[in-house]
């Protein structure tokens, strides 16, 4: 086997942060099976949010975003007969992932204290807003607030001027960051569990994410380096945003100013001497004077000397590290980021609206895949989600159930099945990335 496959996770968890761990430890070979409420996970309804124009019962991109390759199943745990089938399913998990609040766990008994004592070996995952001490221990986090917020990261994007104002973040980003890094906790409790026998506590939140995505930022302010930043005070002019004539943004990196300076500058036809004079040579000595505002000002001028298909021709013929400000738009008809599985185009029965020019209105969406390759798996092969409760008969029988048993608990009001429209084929056919296991070993 490659991968989690025979790894099986039993997942309770809400909106976007959580869910993501579970997608990405499922498509890493994992079987997740994820237990919502009767109601359904509440991310369900979030696509409007979005900004989303079109959803169906079977047709739900932005739920699908974060619960790709799962299994789902409907469980009242709040029922007598509805926890022992939560516990049925706990026997043989390796890993139990939720987001719930710890006073919700404990009014429901599956906090860690419960379940450790219960399965000893049983790795028991918990995504939070803020950590698990502090006033706002117990208190609701989202990606909007705990993450971008509260970490800085909203108020050190704008330009510092005159005319600053805060914007939004993009919906859930913090979210989907968070799930991977909760994956990563998960494993490794995952591999001492298997070495020991032991399982272990593992919580990640939304706050301690933001704040170590904004590791330098933090650093830097402690030596008075202030966010927001103004681009024309950038303190390394060649790791910047700068525009060509033609009006095109871009971002150069070259974080070593002081060892490729001189190749920037002769690529952008400056006079030799900004990289000869010692008091705009370094870093070390533009620290003291502030010369490293002249520098930046001179770049700006010589970027606008040329268009921007010049300036790409100059700084890939001369190896330099830049890339176009893409919008968001640009980034859906990049084609690298297909080349690479980064995007997949998905078949889903009706896209409802037009999509507008450039985006041919050809029954997919384009949807983003984990951040990680495993050469034994290959591109993972992607299943949409599906409606609540599908998959409960048939988990249940797995574990011993019969269908008599099965109804006798919908009945009890233990577990719900779904009974609604059979599902389109279109939903359940599988979704296949470009390359094979051979080709990702290969290269």
């Amino acid at each position: 086997m490659a991968g989690l496959e025979g790894i099986k996770v039993v997942e309770l968890t809400q909106y976007a942060a959580g869910p993501a761990a579970g997608r990405a430890l499922a498509e890493m070979g994992a079987t997740v099976i994820k237990v919502e409420p009767f109601t359904g996970d509440e991310q369900r309804t979030q696509g409007l949010a979005w900004g989303m124009k079109f959803r169906t019962e079977f047709d739900d991109v932005a739920y699908d975003c974060g619960s790709f390759n799962k299994e789902w199943t409907a469980i009242n745990a709040k029922n007598p007969e509805g926890y022992e089938v939560f516990m049925k399913l706990l026997e043989t998990a390796d890993i139990f992932l939720t987001s719930l609040r710890s006073g919700a766990l404990g009014r429901l008994h599956l906090d860690y204290e419960t379940l450790h004592a219960k399965f000893p070996k049983l790795v028991w995952a918990q995504n939070r807003g803020y950590g698990e001490f502090g006033p706002m221990k117990d208190a609701k986090g989202f990606d909007a607030t705990s993450f971008a917020a509260r970490s800085g990261f909203v108020s050190a994007i704008p330009q510092a001027n005159a005319h600053y104002e805060p914007g939004n973040s993009p919906i859930a980003f913090g979210d989907w960051n968070t799930g991977c890094a909760l994956a990563v906790g998960i494993l490794g409790a995952l591999s001492w569990a298997q070495r020991t026998g032991e399982g272990d506590k593992v919580t990640g939140s939304l706050y301690h994410v933001g704040t170590w995505g904004m590791t330098s930022a933090l650093i830097a302010q402690q030596q008075g380096c202030d966010y927001p930043k103004d681009r024309m005070e950038a303190k390394c002019p060649t790791n910047n945003s700068y525009v060509s004539s033609d009006g095109i943004w871009f971002l150069m990196c070259f974080g070593n100013y002081n060892k490729y300076a001189d190749l920037v500058f002769r690529t952008l036809e400056m006079d030799p001497k900004w990289a000869t004079d010692p008091e705009t040579a370094t870093l070390e000595a533009m620290a003291d004077n502030g010369k490293y505002v002249d520098v930046v000002a001179e770049m700006h001028k010589a970027c606008k000397k040329f268009t921007f298909a010049e300036l790409e021709k100059r700084f890939r013929e001369n190896d330099i590290p830049f890339e176009k400000i893409q919008t968001v738009k640009d980034v859906l008809n990049d084609q690298e980021a297909f080349d690479n599985d980064q995007l997949r185009k998905i078949p889903y029965e009706d896209q409802g609206y037009d999509k507008g020019p450039g985006f041919p209105n050809d029954g997919t969406y384009t949807v983003t895949t984990m951040p990680f390759r495993l050469a034994s798996l290959g591109d993972p092969v992607l299943y949409r989600s599906r409606p609540v409760g599908y998959d409960t008969r048939k988990i249940l029988k797995q574990y011993g159930y019969t269908d008599a048993d099965v109804d006798k608990l919908v009945d009890d009001g233990a577990v719900l099945c779904y009974t609604g429209d059979p599902v389109p084929e279109v939903a359940l056919q599988p979704s296949y990335g470009p390359h094979t296991p051979e080709d990702r070993k290969v290269k």
